[in-house]
């Protein structure tokens, strides 16, 4: 990957630091949702130990990082302990707490925890982790939300390298970077310049 990217855009970026940058970014968003997935699943299997079910830890872990899917994970939680706690019991009242303690998790990790702990880690804003999430899932479905974030990040990552992409960088950042003068400058003068250019050598259509 590093030798087609030096061939084709090795002009343009720099391969170098954007192979490291790719490296450390996939390293975050799998750390970021590991932890968040532990968190969810000690919860989880707090819960069901206290409900006294059998399988209990298995039963956590599995609805605990099935969880971090996005959207459709919230179901697969929920079915998972539920079907053993069939096995168990007969009242309302151990489904409904599994339920509550499921739905719960999963609304405070994909508003909060995802876009601030994975978000952070791989170097881009809660916001932008959560426009992400719509755009990339409104343009792929299912497949866009579950690459949501890191196709924000790889985006982040094209224009960190292309200072001329500054501004996307920005957008996407938790922390924007200073605008350098030249920016400015260079894009003044290429805008005074091109029109004494079509001044000078006027294009001659032939019929």
């Amino acid at each position: 990957m590093k030798q087609r990217l030096t061939i084709s855009f090795g002009h343009m970026i720099d391969v170098h630091q954007f192979m490291g940058r790719v490296t450390q970014m996939v390293r975050g968003f799998a750390a970021g949702n590991f932890i968040i997935g532990s968190a969810m699943a000690t919860v989880t299997i707090l819960v069901l130990l206290a409900l006294k079910i059998q399988g209990a830890v298995i039963l956590g872990i599995v609805s605990g990082f099935l969880s971090l899917i996005p959207f459709l994970g919230v179901i697969l939680a929920v079915l998972v302990p539920t079907a053993a706690a069939l096995l168990q019991f007969t009242t309302a009242g151990p489904f409904a707490i599994i339920f509550l303690t499921v739905v719960c998790l999963h609304i405070i990790s994909a508003n909060f925890l995802i876009p601030k702990i994975v978000g952070l880690r791989v170097n881009i804003g809660p916001v932008a982790a959560t426009a992400g999430i719509l755009f990339w899932g409104w343009l792929w479905g299912l497949m866009g939300i579950l690459l949501a974030v890191p196709l924000t990040a790889f985006v982040k990552l094209v224009a960190d390298c292309h200072p001329t992409l500054i501004h996307i960088s920005n957008l996407l950042a938790e922390s924007p970077r200073p605008v350098s003068p030249w920016i400015h400058s260079g894009r003044e003068t290429m805008y005074r310049t091109v029109p004494y250019i079509r001044k000078r050598f006027p294009v001659k259509i032939k019929l």
